[in-house]
């Protein structure tokens, strides 16, 4: 958590305390079977494509012939020598556009995903000089990568699937011969999900593979799609989830990395917004896990580079095959949820103050989400939203100002009884107590429904910051995102604060003004009226729009109950104070008479 976060959560902690004292002041998934080793023409294909296909198969040897083509040596050196040209295919769904190589291992080369939008223009493409990776030791030492080679296809180049309702699955197929045996890569793919399935096949290479392991991973971390580098960065971390504990790993000055043993449900790498996992699809076949990362820059602009490798049980046999799911989409709790596989933990999990708070701020997602359903803009939304609080909190408030009411006018009596035992604090005390018996008030009572508030304004905080059902969200004018500040573009350059300014805050500010000032009773207090708004103002400055407008309409609407409220106890006008000196008159009177006589 960087030091603006702590420094903000601080002062709102003591501002949410210090409230009613202020106020006070100021009023006085399954893998698919294995298909078999000839080449199969894809069934979409017309005949004149089936019979380039199989045009396509004499560069992939007969299996009894695999030893002559390929001999014992170096297996880089022999793939490279026979490797095929390189073919692409797009696969597309309703969720994103991929397009992928048989080059470098059989991976995605694109991953676009047509919800999101890049700050700089154009969709978000999680993939950039990333990828899946699969690697393992051969009989001679060597640690082989399979992203290495080019793989082999029955695909024709450049086709393209698009995936529907009524065409909801697709299977692509990539193989690579090694040693009298070959490795086979299957990946399916479906019309709603975000993720696809993924199958590992080795024929043949029990003797091949060494150590009884190999293992599977992700390079490079994720790109940042965000404007604010920084802050996208602070939330990104590889993850893993064992034993019912999730460990995350962040990056360092030097490469750092944490070897972890046991069955591994699932390894991660999360940006603030997105995110990829392998899930395995029997964790019981793994044998643990590594996450690391290093802190690097391109083009002077800061970057995290991680990783994650899994280690899977291979065991010597003619065939293994090994399944894995794949995640590759938004980092939204409501879809990582349909995976059953915990993911949704790594929502609003970051540090300990969005752990505290994360039950709550659950519940303000689905409300949102239901209140979108009705009202398709999350500025409007914000706004019935705090009009429900407001709601909500009436009673509380209602106590609150009254408590707040009756304290006010008892001040006249209080400081009395604070002078008459200034030596005796006990008595003080006692006859506080007293005092407060007789008008029934509870001197906390205008600090209870700042208390409640307070975990509702936290969590609106980690929802607003942190959520992906805010990102890009605009609202009116120039406010574009609820998830950040509202940059209102100025066209010159201003001290301190540069080309834009941001307006909710200063609003936000001067309507705590506007209600400091209509409870205002003691002219003394002026300069507070100012005071804790300009504070304010500065802690809210660089805090997400949404929250801004969120406090915004939250102190208008508490202004018209302050007065709805004051009408209703005070029909008549405001009520007259505490008399503070008819009884002790009386009693020095009849003092000052019996010394007299």
């Amino acid at each position: 958590m960087d030091k603006r976060t702590i420094i903000g959560i601080v002062l709102i902690v003591l501002i949410t305390l210090m409230m009613p004292f202020y106020q006070k002041w100021i009023t006085g998934d399954q893998p698919p079977p294995p298909k078999p080793v000839a080449v199969v023409p894809d069934s979409t294909m017309d005949e004149a494509i089936a019979e380039s296909a199989k045009e396509v198969q004499p560069s992939m040897p007969p299996e009894d012939q695999i030893d002559e083509v390929v001999p014992e040596k170096a297996l880089k050196d022999s793939v490279i020598q026979e490797a095929p040209e390189e073919k692409t295919i797009i696969i597309e769904n309703s969720l994103f556009t991929s397009n992928w190589s048989t080059a470098s291992g059989g991976n995605p080369v694109s991953w676009e995903l047509k919800k999101y939008q890049h700050h700089q223009g154009g969709l978000v493409d999680l993939i950039q000089e990333n990828a899946l990776k699969v690697n393992f030791l051969n009989s001679d030492g060597r640690d082989i990568q399979l992203n290495d080679y080019n793989l082999y296809s029955s695909v024709f180049d450049g086709k393209k699937v698009v995936l529907e309702r009524n065409n909801p699955e697709y299977e692509l197929e990539f193989y690579l011969p090694v040693q009298g045996g070959r490795i086979v890569k299957t990946v399916k793919f479906y019309y709603d999900r975000y993720s696809f399935d993924l199958s590992l096949r080795f024929e043949g290479l029990g003797n091949y593979v060494i150590n009884r392991r190999y293992f599977i991973g992700w390079e490079r971390g994720l790109p940042s799609t965000e404007e604010n580098v920084n802050d996208d960065l602070d939330y990104s971390r590889a993850y893993t989830f064992m034993a019912d504990e999730l460990v995350n790993v962040d990056a360092s000055d030097k490469y750092g990395e944490e070897d972890l043993n046991g069955r591994v449900e699932w390894a991660a790498v999360r940006s603030k917004y997105f995110l990829v996992s392998v899930i395995p699809t029997n964790p019981s076949h793994t044998n643990g896990v590594t996450i690391g990362g290093v802190k690097t820059s391109r083009d002077d602009i800061p970057e995290k580079d991680f990783s994650f490798n899994i280690e899977t049980q291979f065991e010597p046999l003619n065939i293994q095959t090994d399944s894995f799911r794949v995640y590759l989409g938004p980092l939204d709790y409501y879809v990582l949820k349909k995976y059953d596989a915990n993911l949704g933990d790594l929502v609003m999990n970051k540090d300990w103050y969005e752990r505290l708070f994360r039950p709550i701020s659950l519940l303000i997602i689905p409300a949102f989400k239901f209140l979108y359903r009705f009202i398709p803009n999350y500025g409007f939304v914000i706004i019935v939203f705090s009009i429900l609080i407001k709601l909500l909190l009436h009673p509380l408030t209602k106590k609150s100002y009254q408590s707040m009411s009756e304290m006010q006018y008892l001040q006249p009596k209080m400081t009395e009884l604070r002078e008459k035992y200034k030596d005796d604090p006990q008595r003080i005390n006692k006859e506080m107590m007293k005092l407060y018996k007789e008008h029934k008030i509870n001197p906390l009572g205008g600090c209870i429904p700042m208390l409640l508030q307070m975990p509702v304004l936290f969590s609106l905080f980690i929802v607003f910051r942190s959520t992906i059902q805010l990102r890009n969200q605009p609202f009116i004018l120039w406010i574009n995102d609820l998830s950040a500040p509202d940059a209102l573009h100025l066209g010159f350059q201003l001290p301190f604060i540069g080309d834009n300014i941001h307006v909710l805050p200063i609003l936000m500010g001067i309507t705590m003004i506007w209600q400091s000032k209509m409870t205002m009773t003691d002219p003394k207090q002026k300069l507070m009226i100012y005071f804790m708004p300009v504070f304010l103002i500065f802690i809210f400055y660089s805090l997400p729009s949404g929250l801004n407008l969120y406090y915004a309409i939250f102190n208008v609407l508490s202004m018209f109950q302050t007065r709805m409220i004051k009408k209703k106890m005070h029909p008549g006008g405001e009520p007259v104070p505490v008399p503070s000196t008819p009884a002790p008159a009386k009693s020095g009177k009849s003092g000052r008479g019996k010394r007299k006589k």
